[in-house]
């Protein structure tokens, strides 16, 4: 079974290989403060299947070395996805961070990797994503992952402490809604690591399930990726 987030990044990256009739990727565009939408209603759907459920509605709180595993449940399946965030570079626009996404005990073996520039409003910069035995691949991506367009709009908050297990305590409950009228949920609890998300059901119907955290992550990515340029707008 190729997981979900790895058979979308996998086709977007297809669509936009040598002689793709598509456009460049969605792009973050004028800041938020000049009042215009960072993302064109056309894009949304592409652009939220490059970004992660717990990253797109959490908190992004990098610590190299630091990873949460999820148990990921889509209409394709379950899978255990381990989150980390396993490098740290300067950039110009601030700390670039290494993120890898790796689903476990699944054939091909199979890894989505993002560098994120800042830790305040991250910007995903590029994906890549290493599906065995093939090279591994990246494409540029450009896109702030806390837009309210990729988001939704914000519903009520309420308390939903978290009654067992690891990250057991205080937690919230907040949900977004989006253009056309589906719906995310995701419970935050400042215990998890890296995003603050126990728990996250997308619009989708995908649910991630934060089940262990730990530190000692290394990066699982062994080689340097082939980009892929973005294409001109037609």
């Amino acid at each position: 079974m190729l997981p979900a987030l790895s058979a979308s990044v996998l086709a977007l990256t297809l669509q936009l290989g040598p002689g793709a009739p598509t456009g460049p990727l969605p792009d973050a565009g004028t800041p938020l403060d000049a009042g215009t939408p960072t993302v064109a209603a056309s894009r949304l759907e592409e652009a939220r299947t490059l970004v992660p459920l717990p990253l797109l509605y959490g908190k992004f709180r990098p610590e190299v070395g630091s990873f949460v595993e999820y148990d990921v449940t889509t209409k394709e399946g379950k899978v255990r996805v381990r989150a980390a965030v396993v490098g740290r570079t300067e950039h110009k626009d601030g700390p670039m961070f290494q993120v890898e996404f790796e689903y476990l005990a699944v054939k091909p073996r199979s890894l989505v990797v993002l560098w994120l520039i800042g830790d305040t409003h991250p910007l995903v910069d590029r994906l890549a994503l290493s599906l065995e035995p093939h090279a591994p691949i990246s494409i540029p991506v450009d896109l702030s992952v806390d837009s309210p367009e990729l988001r939704g709009r914000p519903g009520p908050e309420t308390e939903a402490p978290v009654k067992s297990g690891p990250f057991a305590g205080k937690a919230v409950r907040r949900t977004w809604r989006l253009e056309d009228g589906r719906t995310a949920e995701a419970v935050l609890s400042d215990k998890v690591p890296l995003f603050g998300v126990e728990s996250v059901r997308g619009a989708d119907g995908a649910t991630w399930v934060a089940r262990k955290s730990g530190t000692g992550a290394r990066p699982e990515l062994k080689s340097v990726p082939v980009a892929i340029p973005r294409l001109p707008e037609e």
